[in-house]
């Protein structure tokens, strides 16, 4: 028996323990044997990519080795590439699926595995039990043999072209251009390297980068969209008196947003503006699909326009499968994650970062005046988010809360309660979830309300169900 199990975000473990070659290539024979059973068909194709960590590249050579052994032809970037590039490769040269390495924000020690559907969204926990039923098949009596991969079945493939093609369809480039924005841009030692930095470059704006290179210690960073994680870039774009500061994590579907007093902009802050400008100045159409755990405001501003709201479970996996088949325009989560419906349907945090900076440039480069027209028509809300680590105890404890039916709350008048990803409590005007991570050993607790004391409070309360 395997520790190969997925969770919200994919399969991720520690390198040189569970995450290991044999492991690997226990995959890769598993995944063959899914797709062939699911695809019945000759000549399959699939997309094997990588991030910047170690060992990755080797990983994802290794994994074309296995499948070229299966008949399988496989598809390798000649370098690391962000997620969002790949799931147009899948789709534009209708590929059947989809591997990339990465371990996302995990600690430099950690690696993972992410897998994706035709469509280039990633695996449902349907399709991945799947994947790990096949594994579990060969996992007992497996004994790595060395064979000679098919080399006529291995091909390298450029992806950078056709998503820079891809993004230029979709962004104002003129519009920043003539803001006079200046942009510092940091790549934290990922993917989006002479992407992001690259297309705004190409389109003669005025940039600065940092962390442009591949590091796979990170330098003490973890690569993710944190307010801890882009202390460099705050600083710098004080420094600098740039107008903004633009991050992706290591894979590049989260994007960091940084104003120009160096101050973190989160994501439940930056997306309901953004997407009232996405609807009130660029008259896209459709609804909207946001996890459990994004801002209140969202439906605020899609009951304002009359929108459709599709609320899902946390894990972007679930609001791009709601994406593929619901008449919505974007999708978005809490953790720095929002997906356009346009050709990708996969969070992508290049494009977001450049959505923002458009934004931005049409609102000539005023944060306060894009928040203080927002607030004059939508309430201002505070949002608070805590992990507690899991323990039996209070596992124990959590376990027993959702399943309960009965709950008194003081001072807050209780609406509804939903289960679909832990337990979420809505309020008069506020809201609480307790929730177990799937990427994390982590029960994680969000708290929103029209104050700062009141959400709070809620938070308190929420640990108190718990500890």
């Amino acid at each position: 028996m395997t520790h190969i199990r997925f969770g919200t975000d994919g399969w991720r473990a520690q390198m040189g323990r569970e995450f290991s070659f044999k492991n690997v290539r226990i995959f890769a024979g598993g995944y063959a044997q899914y797709l062939k059973k699911k695809k019945k068909k000759d000549n399959l194709k699939i997309i094997v990519n990588y991030d910047t960590r170690f060992l990755s590249k080797k990983f994802a050579q290794e994994t074309a080795r296995i499948l070229s052994l299966e008949h399988i032809e496989t598809f390798v970037p000649e370098r690391d590439v962000p997620l969002a590039p790949i799931s147009l490769a899948i789709i534009q040269n209708k590929y059947d699926g989809g591997v990339t390495f990465t371990a996302s924000f995990s600690k430099p020690v950690y690696n993972g595995i992410k897998v994706f559907d035709e469509r280039g969204v990633t695996a449902l926990p349907g399709e991945t039990q799947l994947i790990e039923d096949e594994i579990e098949k060969i996992a007992g009596n497996y004994v790595f043999q060395p064979r000679y991969p098919n080399n006529s079945l291995i091909n390298q493939i450029d992806v950078q072209e056709p998503y820079i093609d891809y993004i230029e369809s979709l962004i104002d480039f003129e519009l920043i251009k003539d803001s006079g924005a200046k942009i510092i841009v940091d790549n934290l030692y990922g993917t989006s390297r002479e992407y992001l930095d690259y297309v705004l470059s190409k389109n003669h704006i005025d940039i600065e980068t940092i962390h442009g290179f591949i590091n796979s210690p990170f330098e003490g960073i973890i690569s993710s969209c944190s307010k801890s994680s882009l202390a460099d870039l705050s600083k710098l774009v004080v420094e600098q008196a740039a107008h903004i500061g633009l991050a992706t994590d290591i894979d590049g579907d989260r994007f960091g947003i940084v104003d120009s007093r160096g101050k973190y902009m989160s994501s439940n802050l930056i997306m309901p503006p953004l997407i009232d400008y996405l609807i009130r100045v660029r008259k896209m159409e459709g609804g909207i699909v946001k996890s459990l755990s994004a801002t209140n405001n969202i439906r605020k501003v899609a009951e304002y326009y009359g929108r459709q709201v599709y609320s899902t479970p946390v894990g972007f996996k679930y609001l791009a499968d709601v994406m593929c088949s619901k008449d919505a325009f974007i999708a978005v989560e809490s953790s720095n994650g929002a997906s356009l419906k346009s050709i990708i349907n996969i969070k992508d945090g290049i494009l977001f970062n450049l959505l923002v900076t458009e934004m931005l440039a049409y609102y000539k480069m005023d944060w306060n005046k894009i928040l203080t027209d927002f607030y004059s028509r939508f309430p201002h809300l505070y949002n608070f988010e805590i992990a507690m680590a899991r323990n039996e105890a209070r596992m124990e404890r959590f376990r027993a809360l959702v399943e309960r039916n009965q709950f008194s709350f003081d001072s807050y008048k209780l609406k509804e309660v939903k289960r679909i990803d832990g337990i979420k409590f809505l309020f008069e005007d506020s809201w609480l979830l307790l929730r177990e991570s799937g990427t994390n050993n982590v029960i994680r607790l969000y708290a929103e309300s029209d104050s700062v004391i009141k959400a709070r409070k809620l938070i308190k309360i929420g640990r108190g169900f718990i500890e």
